[in-house]
């Protein structure tokens, strides 16, 4: 039987401050679409490893790479907040940030 996905904690969106805290709110949405990392990785073409890297906050990934995967997931960065759309429900849902 294949592994599942298990959705990872959102992180506090109250400030997207480090490259911890964005790979966070990254692996929380993909495992919230219940994505694999090899799966997620295809869908925004950059490699399994890059994607990784981002994930754990790396700060050597590229900001190319890194907004593939935002474009990606659905998660637009604006300056009143993240907006995320549901696949599932087409819903665009925003949490405020500094």
């Amino acid at each position: 039987m294949a592994k599942q996905v298990v959705q990872s904690e959102l992180p506090d969106l109250s400030a997207i401050d480090s490259a911890i805290s964005l790979g966070q709110l990254i692996r929380a949405k993909r495992t919230e679409l219940k994505m694999k990392l090899v799966d997620c990785a295809a869908l925004c073409g950059i490699g399994v490893n890059t994607l990784s890297r981002i994930e754990k906050g790396n700060c050597n990934c590229t900001l190319g790479a890194t907004f593939s995967v935002l474009k990606g997931l659905g998660i637009k960065l604006n300056p009143t907040g993240i907006s995320t759309t549901d696949t599932n429900t087409q819903k665009n849902n925003a949490t405020p940030w500094v």
